[in-house]
């Protein structure tokens, strides 16, 4: 693909995703730059091109608030042609909202034609039309300029109150012979199901984030170390930015960092549990004296109860190899004969061996939690 297609292809993913977050959480949408960027890498892009898109001119978002959103475009609300399939609007939200609006203009006037949103809204769900559907036809209709709200109370934005509603544009477009339908886009129907999940998390008790270095930073309460979320979390971040061509040290170094600190951070809840991994007398000692060599070791050894299989410890053994190029002396004894140069590759590999181990902790906590407290009993 050539590289501007290339670029449209990804802006289009990154608008359609914060799109479909309004479809799906139209009383609290957008998405933050970190949510779209998790889309996309699940939907196979790269983070350094999806977050070049989230400034690019192709991009129409509306910034200046913790979650992006869709740019008032005027369009979003009109049902004269077919635009989009899936297409997840409700014509006959977006029909309702419309009627309800210009009757009450009809009696009171347009500029006093004022809803109380929860009212309105209420009044849909009794003619049986979902209730989160018709949220997201005035959502949507407030982005699009037709409506606002303000502090709850919806109505026309001057000069819209003689717009069509959307069922009357759906009638003028079949009387003209526009057709119905387009093709279908399967990339939106896995964008709006990726999304639907990643809105899911920030309510359900799962981790917000299914990206593992991120989705760490939330475990660490469980394990009592919510003190130390900062200090994994700028970790994280510096990793992301040190770029595996030009720092390929900075990358191996800090993925390292990592896996260390996820392996040392459950060395207590391991032990606790009495599972066998972990169970090194090493951990007796003060953790400042503990090496990284033996947390791998370690979470390894449990039989079925082990953090680690044998790939992944290979693996972390290996990024502890790359490591070593920080000290000195290991490179005076480990290569007499002159240092090979660290590849991009060799560093790419290191921070994916940060998200495996990282991920097979998380793993491990879901099938190994905190045993709860015994509530007492009255």
């Amino acid at each position: 693909m050539q590289p501007f297609h290339r670029q449209q292809t990804v802006s289009k993913l990154v608008r359609t995703a914060v799109e479909c977050s309004v479809y799906l959480a139209p009383k609290d949408p957008g998405l933050t730059g970190e949510e779209v960027v998790e889309v996309g890498k699940r939907l196979g892009f790269q983070e350094g091109e999806l977050r070049d898109a989230l400034f690019s001119p192709l991009v129409n978002l509306r910034r200046g608030s913790p979650r992006l959103l869709p740019e008032v475009h005027g369009f979003w609300s009109q049902f004269n042609f077919a635009e989009h399939n899936p297409d997840y609007r409700n014509v006959e939200a977006f029909d309702f909202v419309g009627k309800e609006l210009r009757s009450l203009a009809r009696e009171v006037g347009a500029r006093s034609a004022r809803l109380d949103r929860q009212v309105l809204v209420e009044r849909a769900v009794a003619r049986n039309l979902p209730e989160r559907e018709v949220e997201a036809a005035i959502t949507i209709m407030v982005i699009d300029g037709h409506l606002q709200d303000n502090d709850g109370v919806v109505s026309y934005i001057p000069g819209r109150e003689t717009w069509p509603t959307a069922g009357e544009q759906l009638e003028q477009s079949r009387s003209s012979g526009r057709p119905d339908v387009v093709a279908r886009d399967e990339q939106r129907a896995r964008t709006y199901d990726v999304v639907k999940d990643i809105i899911a998390r920030r309510t359900d008790g799962r981790p917000r984030a299914v990206e593992p270095l991120e989705a760490f930073a939330e475990a660490m309460e469980e394990l009592g170390y919510a003190h130390l979320r900062l200090w994994w979390r700028q970790m994280v971040a510096e990793l992301r930015l040190s770029d595996t061509n030009l720092t390929p040290t900075t990358v191996s170094v800090l993925s390292a960092a990592l896996v260390e600190g996820a392996l040392t951070l459950v060395v207590k809840h391991a032990r606790e549990l009495g599972l066998g991994t972990m169970g090194s007398t090493d951990f007796q000692r003060n953790p400042p004296t503990w090496k990284i060599d033996e947390l791998i070791a370690s979470a390894a050894k449990g039989g079925d109860s082990a953090i680690l299989d044998d790939r992944s410890r290979l693996r972390a053994l290996e990024l502890v190899r790359v490591r070593q190029r920080i000290h000195a002396g290991r490179m005076v004894s480990d290569y007499p004969s002159g240092v090979p140069d660290l590849r991009p590759e060799e560093a790419r590999e290191a921070r994916q061996t940060a998200e495996l181990v990282v991920r097979k902790v998380l793993d491990w906590l879901e099938r190994h939690p905190r045993p709860k407290a015994n509530l007492p009993t009255a």
